[in-house]
């Protein structure tokens, strides 16, 4: 008669919350370079180079959340909504940084 033993894995809300963050920090940027160069091409400069960085830091969330779960770290809903706020974050950044791409100056 053998017992085994497992043990549970991690839940976390960081792999769900940290690509908001990411969104959140990217959005303030964008939005803080409109107000302090209005009309500015250098305001539509700074809104893709954020996008850029923000795509590759989110890109990074989702390589070590995949990662995580593999591992067997990451319980099977936190994984699953983890992946989704990471489809959220995307489409979002992609989406908010459309105005400096319509309102060329």
């Amino acid at each position: 008669m053998g017992w085994t033993v497992k043990s549970r894995k991690q839940l976390s809300w960081w792999p769900i919350v940290a690509a908001f963050v990411i969104w959140f920090v990217h959005f303030m940027v964008i939005w803080a370079a409109v107000e302090i160069w209005p009309h500015q091409k250098l305001a539509n400069a700074v809104a893709w180079g954020a996008t850029v960085i923000a795509l590759l830091a989110v890109g990074a969330h989702w390589v070590r959340v995949k990662a995580r779960h593999a591992a067997g770290a990451l319980s099977d809903w936190n994984y699953q909504f983890a992946l989704g706020a990471v489809a959220i974050a995307t489409v979002a950044m992609l989406f908010s940084v459309v105005p400096s791409l319509v309102f060329l100056p």
